[in-house]
């Protein structure tokens, strides 16, 4: 059994199910997730609680009980001390966790029975299942009649996802912001290799965009009334797009990924973290475009 501790927001969780999934597929065990942290509602300063979304997608993961959790892990030190559990070599571990942002080639040698805790934020971790990937992260809901005609409009145009990512990251320094001349200079990157676009606009902060974004083609601001329950009708219709203009986020990066548009173009921020340092080669593909 592999199981899989969810922490963060949709984009986060989206990473650590593929890795899991990827793994349980390879070693030919099941996956069960692990919600005790994701829902833990115990008071944490400035910490942005989150809900369990993955519910949106087709696949239905099995949720880890405490019995699943502490039957792996049946040497209590280990439980309570993963220090110790991190000097054993990678085979006979039970805890596995992120050693660094970047890619972790030994996380494949792990044990057919471990507990895991990271983020994963790397394609090479589900590379090898990526059609099972795409095929657990298909929607589970249909459109309204609303979001049904903004997703014709998608579909049938040289479509341009802009998502922007900007009201908690505001205060977080940790991440920062993309500016309008990001935003502008991927517009300006696209248009090299395509023409007749029409421009769709993601955002949490739509009134930003509306005042600060001006592009030289049609501009729809797509605003939270077609958001859907839990965004899922958001991310649908953001990876309808054909191309994309992300911020540093996993949200956005998933809508990119799972988009099906085999000339699609994807532009992302170069500098993916604020003011931190840290290696994303792993986290973007190499075809994607950095700016």
């Amino acid at each position: 059994m592999i199981i899989v501790k969810l922490m963060g927001g949709l984009g986060n969780q989206m990473f650590q199910y593929a890795f899991g999934r990827s793994l349980s597929l390879k070693k030919g065990v099941p996956l069960k997730l692990d919600l005790s942290f994701l829902l833990d509602r115990t008071p944490v300063k400035n910490f942005v609680f989150r809900d369990y979304d993955l519910t949106i997608f087709k696949c239905m993961p099995e949720i880890a009980n405490h019995v699943e959790k502490t039957s792996i892990l049946t040497d209590s030190f280990l439980l309570s001390n993963k220090h110790f559990n991190k000097i054993l070599p990678v085979t006979k571990r039970r805890y596995y966790t992120e050693k660094s942002f970047e890619y972790d080639a030994n996380s494949q040698k792990i044990d057919d029975n471990t507990y895991l805790e990271g983020y994963w934020q790397s394609y090479k971790y589900f590379s090898e299942f990526e059609d099972v990937i795409r095929k657990d992260f298909s929607f589970n809901h249909k459109f309204t009649e609303k979001e049904e005609a903004v997703n014709q409009k998608i579909k049938s145009t040289n479509s341009v996802c802009v998502n922007v990512r900007r009201t908690d990251f505001l205060v977080n320094s940790h991440h920062g912001v993309c500016n309008e001349e990001y935003f502008k200079n991927g517009i300006n990157s696209i248009e090299q290799f395509e023409t007749d676009l029409e421009i769709f606009v993601f955002s949490d902060d739509m009134d930003w965009c509306r005042e600060n974004l001006k592009f030289n083609h049609k501009t729809f601001f797509v605003g939270h009334e077609y958001a859907g329950d839990k965004f899922q009708s958001y991310l649908s219709l953001m990876t309808n797009c054909k191309h994309f203009i992300i911020p540093n986020s996993s949200f956005g990066w998933w809508a990119a990924w799972l988009a099906s548009h085999k000339k699609k173009i994807v532009i992302t921020p170069k500098k993916w973290f604020g003011n931190v340092k840290r290696n994303t080669n792993d986290l973007i593909p190499a075809n994607w475009i950095r700016l």
